[in-house]
């Protein structure tokens, strides 16, 4: 498993103010050294604060959030053991979090606790994955949601 994806989405007018590595530092434990990057997330007017070689998934999965058909955009993806997740309402981001899921039935208790907690309609409700599912998952998740599509 690797080590957990440190990142953190932040208004972009309160980033600009006050600078990334401060926002990023009250959420994980950064050296001196560390080099802070960012990524815009225009659609919803925040930036994603991040260190790492690479940007982190949840990018990907705020990225494709719009393309998702429903007025309740579920979307995820599963990357290294971690699930990351986002919801919005239209164009209003709801929910943005990055959780260790070393199985599938992992990913599965956060999606619908989420959602759960949101008070969206799980048989109502279509889930969308950036990242590919087994037959085994996609069958899983149809026992609770309206649909499983791919992004």
């Amino acid at each position: 498993m690797n080590q957990i994806p440190r990142c953190t989405l932040v208004p972009t007018r309160l980033c600009n103010e006050k600078g990334p590595r401060c926002f990023l530092s009250e959420v994980a434990p950064l050296e001196d050294s560390e080099k802070v990057k960012t990524a815009e997330v225009p659609q919803y007017e925040s930036t994603l604060v991040y260190t790492g070689a690479e940007v982190p998934e949840l990018y990907n999965v705020l990225k494709a959030l719009p393309g998702c058909a429903e007025h309740y955009k579920v979307a995820a993806s599963i990357k290294d053991g971690w699930l990351h997740l986002a919801v919005a309402e239209g164009e209003r981001l709801l929910f943005a979090n990055v959780f260790r899921a070393p199985a599938f039935s992992t990913a599965e208790y956060f999606i619908f606790n989420v959602m759960k907690s949101l008070q969206l309609n799980l048989e109502m409700s279509s889930v969308y994955f950036l990242s590919p599912l087994t037959r085994e998952e996609k069958l899983s998740l149809y026992r609770y949601v309206k649909s499983v599509e791919r992004l």
